[in-house]
């Protein structure tokens, strides 16, 4: 008598290891809560902490690390920054209120995948998910599709005010939009405070603004200083 034989049954795909990071804790239970019933969605980790969720993607290695644009001790922008340096492999997906073209583009210039607005039901959210787990980019429809074909084609760069800057320039702007003061952003740069106030006025000069009110909100309206959200 021949026997038949048998196939093994099909191996289940590893279910995506997600880091959720975000100022309000009600939306990190909400969306813990909502994945939890999910068979290729798993939540590894979670937190408020802009440091802690560094940390943490460091250890884990989620695949995909959900961020807002503002988390607690860091824009959203600049860890997204801090996560492509630390954890290449997680792929980033930008959780924000904004839809306006200047956060999306430096979203994806800081190197985010996907960009969701906090409208969007958590469908979307997870499907957004899904799709950058997989390579592709995600972009909702809050926003224009035209915006993030630009940004991945690096298409808008002359019309970018920013571009004006050089990565040390950048990295001054962020430092005193967020409060910190030659001295404080001297010591964090490894500068003298004079070669800061050299830098802070030639950006000033760059963008056409007389003042560091006016430079912050310019930093604020581009993504690069924190703002309520």
């Amino acid at each position: 008598m021949e026997r038949k034989q048998t196939k093994n049954p099909p191996i289940a795909n590893k279910p995506i290891r997600t880091l959720i990071a975000d100022n309000h804790a009600v939306l990190v239970d909400s969306m813990r809560a909502f994945v939890k019933p999910l068979r290729d969605v798993e939540v590894v980790g979670s937190t408020v902490d802009a440091i802690e969720a560094i940390d943490l993607a460091v250890k884990l290695r989620p695949d995909v690390a959900i961020v807002a644009i503002n988390v607690l001790g860091m824009n959203g922008i600049e860890m997204t920054r801090q996560l492509r340096k630390f954890a290449p492999d997680t792929r980033i997906l930008i959780l924000s209120m904004h839809a306006l073209p200047e956060y999306v583009y430096q979203a994806f210039r800081a190197g985010a995948h996907g960009y969701v607005v906090k409208e969007a039901r958590a469908v979307e959210v997870i499907e957004a998910v899904r799709r950058i787990s997989k390579g592709k980019r995600y972009m909702s429809d809050a926003v224009s599709n035209l915006i993030i074909g630009d940004i991945a084609a690096e298409r808008r760069g002359g019309n970018d005010p920013l571009s004006l800057l050089t990565e040390r320039e950048l990295d001054v702007l962020r430092l005193t939009a967020g409060g910190k003061s030659s001295a404080a952003s001297a010591k964090f740069l490894g500068l003298s405070p004079k070669t800061v106030e050299t830098y802070r006025s030639r950006i000033m000069r760059k963008l056409e603004i007389r003042d560091i009110t006016s430079l912050v909100k310019f930093a604020i309206r581009h993504g690069i200083a924190s703002v309520d959200s």
